[in-house]
């Protein structure tokens, strides 16, 4: 008996012990955690606004089923504000696919950023995929660059597609098809499908819900 009690209490000063030391690492590293989030988000908003200065703190637009729509307001140097950074999300083939569309007031698509995603690798992954035309002359170049430079200048290609257009020209088109609108992945229709009507949602459910706020 009174070995099980020494068990028991060891077992509990260990437990809290841990617990304090954790609580203790939290505190240390909130800090940090919570600007190393701030500064990805910053990248992530410049990247789909690119000629914004400024933006506004997270808010939110609700919608009539009750639903709500984060989003930034984005301003210029001179205090202009010059658009629209909007989250969506969608289901994809097997993950969820969540995004940040960057468009300006008239609803044209500045940017599009995939902030998380778990789809197949080697297909409906690619949607994160880099435009590989480097020669072995630029690669060298870019040692002598700053990182944080380099990444900036890279842009998925999928996610390219998206530029210029409106919510009313979102559509998949088919390997022959030309004119304005999105090319799938080879074999991740699903992923595809998704990602351009995450954007098409958040485009349509802001510009709509903004609408009637302001009329």
């Amino acid at each position: 008996m009174r070995d099980v009690l020494k068990l028991t209490v060891l077992l509990t000063v260990v437990c809290v012990l841990n617990g304090l030391a954790l609580g203790l690492v939290y505190e240390v590293t909130r800090g940090a955690i919570a600007q190393t989030s701030a500064r990805a988000l910053t990248g992530s908003l410049k990247l789909v606004i690119p000629g914004a200065d400024r933006f506004s703190e997270t808010k939110e637009c609700p919608l009539p089923d009750g639903r709500a729509i984060a989003y930034h307001e984005a301003y210029s140097k001179s205090g202009e504000l010059v658009g629209y950074a909007l989250a969506g999300e969608r289901q994809g083939y097997q993950s969820v696919l969540k995004v940040l569309v960057g468009i300006n007031p008239q609803g044209a698509i500045q940017g599009v950023k995939v902030l998380e995603q778990a789809e197949t690798p080697g297909l409906g992954a690619r949607i994160d995929e880099l435009q590989v035309n480097e020669t072995i002359w630029t690669l060298i170049a870019s040692l002598f660059k700053e990182k944080n430079v380099v990444a900036a200048n890279q842009r998925p290609w999928f996610q390219e597609q998206y530029r210029g257009l409106t919510a009313a020209e979102l559509k998949l088109l088919k390997p022959s098809q030309v004119g304005k609108g999105i090319h799938a992945l080879t074999g991740a229709t699903v992923t595809s499908r998704a990602l351009t009507q995450a954007v098409k949602d958040s485009i349509e459910a802001f510009l709509k819900a903004k609408g009637a706020r302001e009329s």
